[in-house]
C-alpha cells in the first residue's frame, strides 16, 4: 500500500511518518534549516504479517503545492493530518479537495498536538474535520488523536495503516507497465535510477522500456520494489529501476516524465476529459480558460476547450477537450487536476475520457455520445455501448492502448461481445453484429430497388452504394459487406457494379446487338483499346452517335470511360488492376511507379498515366509520393 500524507504547512506531517517509520524525509538542506518539507519524501515500514507500507510525505506550504500534486497522483491511501490547535486550514482544505478530484476514498485523519490544547478543544477540533470531510470521499474516515511527543494515538493509527494494508485488494498486473516518474537521481557505480509508483503491468530485470513523452528507449538494469531488492515489480507497489541505454542522457529524465511499455508510447496533446469545477469558485470555468494541468507526476500548460455548453459552473461536471502545448503519455480514466494560469488555486479537476481527442468536430451531438460511452470504467460496458454510439466502426487498436489492454484481453473482449472486426487502411474496426446485420439488409433492399427502377443496367456502383445506404465514402465496412455477399453468392461484381446475383440486364435488341459487335472489337484489342474515333471507323458509325451510345452504357456499367475518348471492357480493366496488384505485391516497399507499370503492360506511357488515374479514382490503388499502393 502506498500513503500520502496531506494537510496545512507545520501541522506535523514529517514528524508523524517519522514516528510511524523512523525515518526524516526531510532529506535537503534547505529542509532541514527552515524545519520544513519543501519537496517530496519517501518512508517505508513493514507494520506486521508482510504488510510493507510505502509513504510519501508532501510539502503542506502553498508556494510547494505542485510538488505536493506530483506526490498525490497515484495513491492508495490518504493521511490527512490537522492540528488540534489550529483546525482545518487553508491547505488543508485544499490538500482534501486535491485528494477528492483525485477520486481518493480511502483514508484517515491524524488529529495532531494533541498535548498542546484541552480535551475540549480536540473535540471542538474533531467536529470541524468531520464538518470539512461531509459529502467527500474521506467522509467516512476514523479520525485519530494524536500526540507525538508522548506516543499517544501512534500505535492505534499503525494498527489501521497494517489492516487497510491488509484488506485493500491486490491491484492485478494487468495491462502493459506504467511507472510514474517522481524522483531521479544518479546511484554512484549503478548510474541513473528513476523512481515512483507502479500503475499498471509488471517488470522484471532485462525489460525493455521507453521513456515518454520523449521515446526514448531503455533497458532496466535493476529494481527495487517496496525499498527492497527484487527481480520484478508490479502494480501497487513504488519501485526504483537502475535503467540504461544508449540514448539516454541522465538530464533527460525527471519528475513528470513516464517509464512505460514501448507499446503504450502514444503521447498526445489532446486530451478529451470529463471536468469537475470546485463549488469554491467565483465563476464558471468558460471556454478556451488557460490553466496548469497536473496529470501523474507532471504539469503542463494547456486550454479548456469546453464541448457542448460553452462553460461549466462551479459545483458542475461536463466534458471538455485540454489541448496542451507540449504532449503528454496519458491513459484513459488518469485522475488529473487543473490550477488557474497564475498557478494560485485549484480550479477542478476530473478523469481523462479519451487520451487521442479529435482536433475537429469535438463538440457535436455524436462525439459528446461517445464520450459518454468511453466514460464507462469497465472496458466490456464501454466497448459495447461505444459500438453502438459510434456506427462507423471502432478502432480497436486505439480503444485498447487507450485503456491499457494487451493482445490477449482484447481479443478475450473481442469474443465475449461477438465483434465483427474489418481490416481497414488505419487499423481494425469493430462493429456489432446488429449494424453488421442491418447493413447488409440494406445493400440486398436497395439492389432490389435499382434493378427493378432501371432494369437496363448492371447495378450501381460501390461509390453509389454507400449513398444510397448512407455511409462515409471509402467506407470499409461497406467493403467488407460486399465481399462477404459475394461469397455468399447473394451478389456478384461486373466491373465497377455491383448487382444481386440473379440480376441479368436487359437492353434493348439494337442497344444488345450494338454492344455485342463493340464488345468483339475491343475484346480483340487486348489490354490497349481502340480510341472512340478509331472504334467508330471500324463499325463505320458516325462518330457522335458511337460515342452517345458508348456513355450510356458505360452509365449502365456495361462499360468503363477510362479516359475522355477510350472505353474498356470490365474485364479487361481488372486484368490492368491485377497487374498492378501484382506489381505492389512483388516490391518490397509494396508499391511501383508508372515506368515498371507501363513495362508489365505494354500498353505505352501516355495510356499507362490514363489507365493508372482511373485505378486511382475507382480506389484500386492509390498515388503516394510518386508512387502507388494498392487502396
Amino acid at each position: 500500500m502506498i500513503v500520502a500524507t496531506a494537510g496545512h504547512v507545520d501541522h506535523g506531517k514529517t514528524t508523524l511518518v517519522g514516528v510511524l517509520t523512523g525515518v526524516d524525509t526531510d532529506r535537503l538542506k534547505e529542509e532541514k534549516e527552515r524545519g520544513m518539507s519543501i519537496d517530496l519524501g519517501f518512508a517505508y515500514a513493514d507494520f506486521g504479517h508482510g504488510q510493507r507500507i510505502g509513504f510519501v510525505d508532501v510539502p503542506g506550504h502553498e508556494r510547494f503545492l505542485r510538488n505536493m500534486l506530483a506526490g498525490v497522483a497515484a495513491i492508495d491511501f490518504a493521511l490527512l493530518v490537522v492540528a488540534a490547535d489550529d483546525g482545518p486550514m487553508p491547505q488543508t482544505v485544499e490538500h482534501l479537495a486535491i485528494l477528492e478530484l483525485l477520486g481518493m476514498q480511502r483514508g484517515a485523519i491524524a488529529l495532531t498536538k494533541t498535548d498542546r490544547v484541552s480535551a475540549e478543544r480536540v473535540r471542538a477540533a474533531q467536529a470541524e474535520v468531520r464538518s470539512l470531510l461531509a459529502g467527500s470521499g474521506l467522509e467516512a474516515a476514523p479520525i485519530f488523536p494524536m500526540a507525538t511527543t508522548s506516543g499517544e494515538g501512534v500505535q492505534a493509527l499503525r494498527e489501521h495503516l497494517r489492516d487497510s494494508a491488509r484488506t485493500l485488494a491486490a491491484k492485478t498486473a494487468r495491462g502493459h507497465f506504467r511507472l510514474v516518474v517522481d524522483r531521479s537521481f544518479i546511484l554512484p557505480g549503478a548510474g541513473l535510477v528513476v523512481a515512483g509508483p507502479v500503475l499498471a503491468g509488471s517488470v522484471k530485470v532485462g525489460d525493455q522500456l521507453i521513456v515518454s513523452p520523449q521515446g526514448i528507449p531503455v533497458r532496466v538494469r535493476g529494481i527495487h520494489a517496496q525499498n527492497l531488492p527484487a527481480d520484478a515489480a508490479r502494480a501497487g507497489e513504488r519501485c526504483a529501476l537502475n535503467i540504461a541505454g544508449s540514448e539516454l542522457r541522465h538530464e533527460m529524465v525527471g519528475r513528470g516524465d513516464w517509464l512505460i511499455a514501448s507499446a503504450l508510447h502514444a503521447p498526445s496533446d489532446r486530451l478529451d476529459v470529463s471536468v469537475k469545477v470546485l463549488s469554491s469558485e467565483a465563476r464558471a470555468l468558460a471556454h478556451w480558460t488557460p490553466v496548469h494541468l497536473h496529470i501523474g507526476a507532471a504539469v503542463a500548460n494547456a486550454r479548456v476547450a469546453v464541448l457542448g455548453e460553452r462553460a461549466i459552473a462551479p459545483g458542475q461536471s461536463g466534458f471538455a477537450q485540454l489541448v496542451l502545448d507540449a504532449p503528454v503519455a496519458a491513459l484513459q480514466g488518469d485522475r488529473f487536476v487543473l490550477r488557474d494560469q497564475s498557478a494560485q488555486r485549484t480550479i477542478g479537476g476530473g478523469e481523462v475520457v479519451d487520451p487521442f481527442g479529435p482536433s475537429r468536430g469535438r463538440a457535436k451531438a455524436a462525439r459528446l455520445a461517445q464520450l459518454t460511452a468511453m466514460r464507462i470504467p469497465q472496458p466490456a460496458q464501454a466497448l459495447n455501448a461505444l459500438l453502438d454510439a459510434q456506427p462507423e466502426g471502432v478502432d480497436l487498436e486505439r480503444f485498447a492502448l487507450a485503456r491499457n489492454l494487451n493482445v490477449d484481453e482484447m481479443d478475450a473482449l473481442r469474443t465475449a461481445l461477438s465483434i465483427h472486426v474489418v481490416n481497414a487502411p488505419d487499423g481494425r474496426l469493430g462493429f456489432s453484429q446488429a449494424r453488421w446485420r442491418s447493413l447488409q439488409a440494406q445493400v440486398l433492399a436497395v439492389l432490389e430497388d435499382w434493378h427493378g427502377r432501371q432494369p437496363e443496367s448492371l447495378g450501381p456502383s460501390e461509390a453509389q452504394l454507400e449513398a444510397a445506404v448512407g455511409v462515409p465514402a471509402r467506407s470499409p465496412l461497406l467493403s467488407a459487406v460486399l465481399v462477404e455477399l459475394v461469397g455468399q453468392h447473394k451478389l456478384r461484381r461486373a466491373g465497377l457494379c455491383v448487382s444481386l446475383a440473379h440480376h441479368v440486364a436487359r437492353l434493348s435488341e439494337g442497344d444488345a446487338a450494338l454492344l455485342a459487335k463493340v464488345s468483339t472489337l475491343l475484346e480483340a484489342s487486348g489490354l490497349r483499346p481502340p480510341i472512340v474515333g478509331e472504334l467508330a471507323r471500324m463499325l463505320e458509325m458516325e462518330q457522335a452517335v458511337l460515342l452517345a451510345f458508348l456513355e450510356r452504357a458505360a452509365a449502365l456499367g456495361h462499360l468503363l470511360r477510362v479516359a475522355k475518348n477510350r472505353f474498356f471492357l470490365p474485364a479487361t480493366m481488372e486484368a490492368l488492376a491485377e497487374a498492378a496488384r501484382q506489381l505492389a505485391g512483388e516490391s518490397e516497399q509494396g508499391s511501383f511507379d508508372a515506368a515498371h507499370y507501363r513495362d508489365r503492360t505494354g500498353i505505352g506511357r501516355n495510356l499507362t498515366i490514363e489507365v493508372l488515374e482511373f485505378l486511382d479514382r475507382i480506389r484500386v490503388t492509390r498515388f503516394v509520393g510518386g508512387r502507388r499502393r494498392i487502396a
